[in-house]
């Protein structure tokens, strides 16, 4: 088996015959667009090779959009939780697909994939959405790489933007305590979701989902056992994304305090209410018994902060405040790292790095302090 070369213009082609049609012609492969013909030999070589062993591979001719949205439709819908999915969905037909879709997947290459970067990174996306981007389009090719349409994931080689160390944004003690006193005045129900929010470190869509059954107020414990996603207009009532979000926290003697008053008063107005509430048997649920739409309480949330006078921040930055406020407290990693739902501790020392570092400061000025007292000043001692 052997190749044949042509100089067509300025670049060179090859073509080798792989076989006979049924018809008993020649069954021939071509490929052109090289720059020298040493670039075209090399590359027959190749092509030769896999014959020769029975890798070859025909690559498939169908375009990134195409094959991206049947994976999409018939792997991924099938696969992925509904809120994994449809991030998946956005990021896919709104980015990925605007930009690449029109491409062969033969003819991606690395560069393709990393000008596609570029043009995101002088967009102004952020370092982190970037590379979700990046995990999505490296999966997508690896499934076409095991479905043999294409031999080779032309992702792997490219670099997505680095992630920076970003400080996260909490409240003080002073500040949670002031923030709390306003929303308190303002809404009841909303009240709840926030003093749970700080006093446990829970994620909006955890506390969302949170019913009556899931907190036993006599051990002082609450059941994490749900998430609350909101789509289409319709509530789902997910299980935890990984193991570890499953899980008891423990809650203080005020906010049971608080829960069982609360419950008084959402059971007064259930009776009030009559047949026109529907019981989903939720802590925090509006007038009707439904569970709050997460919008809502994102524009609640917002417009209390300004009230209140406090630093802005995201409500899921209440998780960091709670972390960051037991750890600055002295709290155990592991204990802190149990109540936020962490995979293990290493990834709580790595998300309050900038926490525990201030901790390291403090332990060195208290253990410095504690020998000056035992010994006396150390200043000018051997040694």
């Amino acid at each position: 088996m052997k190749g044949y070369f042509r100089k067509r213009g300025s670049l060179w082609s090859f073509t080798v015959d792989i076989g006979r049609k049924p018809d008993g012609s020649r069954y021939q492969k071509t490929k052109g667009g090289f720059k020298t013909k040493r670039e075209a030999e090399q590359a027959c070589a190749e092509l030769i090779t896999q014959l020769t062993k029975g890798d070859y591979l025909e690559p498939s001719k169908k375009t990134v959009q195409e094959a991206m949205e049947a994976w999409l439709q018939t792997i991924l819908q099938s696969t992925l939780r509904i809120s994994t999915y449809e991030n998946y969905s956005k990021a896919i037909l709104k980015r990925i697909i605007p930009a690449l879709g029109n491409l062969k997947l033969k003819d991606v290459h690395a560069d393709h994939i990393q000008s596609f970067y570029l043009t995101l990174v002088k967009e102004g996306l952020s370092p982190e959405y970037i590379r979700y981007l990046h995990s999505i389009l490296k999966s997508f090719f690896t499934y076409q790489v095991r479905l043999q349409n294409i031999t080779k994931n032309a992702v792997a080689l490219a670099v997505p933007p680095r992630i920076g160390r970003k400080e996260q944004r909490t409240w003080s003690i002073k500040e949670a305590v002031r923030f709390l006193e306003v929303a308190k005045e303002d809404n009841q129900t909303y009240y709840i979701v926030y003093l749970l929010a700080l006093y446990t470190g829970l994620r909006r869509g955890e506390i969302l989902s949170l019913r009556w059954k899931d907190c036993d107020l006599n051990q002082g414990k609450i059941s994490v056992c749900h998430t609350l996603y909101y789509s289409n207009q319709q509530f789902h009532f997910l299980e935890p994304k990984t193991s570890r979000s499953n899980r008891l926290v423990s809650i203080p003697d005020t906010v049971v305090g608080v829960l069982k008053s609360y419950r008084l008063q959402q059971e007064i107005h259930k009776r009030e209410m009559g047949s026109a509430y529907e019981d989903y048997d939720l802590i925090a649920a509006n007038e009707i018994g439904q569970p709050i739409n997460p919008r809502s309480l994102t524009g609640h949330f917002r417009r209390m902060i300004q009230k209140a006078s406090v630093p802005k921040i995201r409500f899921h930055d209440t998780r960091h405040t709670h972390a960051t406020i037991l750890l600055k407290l002295g709290e155990h990693v592991k204990i802190v790292s149990e109540r936020l739902g962490h995979s293990n501790a290493a990834m709580t020392m790595n998300v309050y790095s900038h926490v525990t570092s201030d901790m390291q400061k403090e332990a060195a000025r208290k253990f410095e302090t504690a020998l000056k007292i035992n010994s006396g000043d150390l200043e000018g001692t051997d040694g």
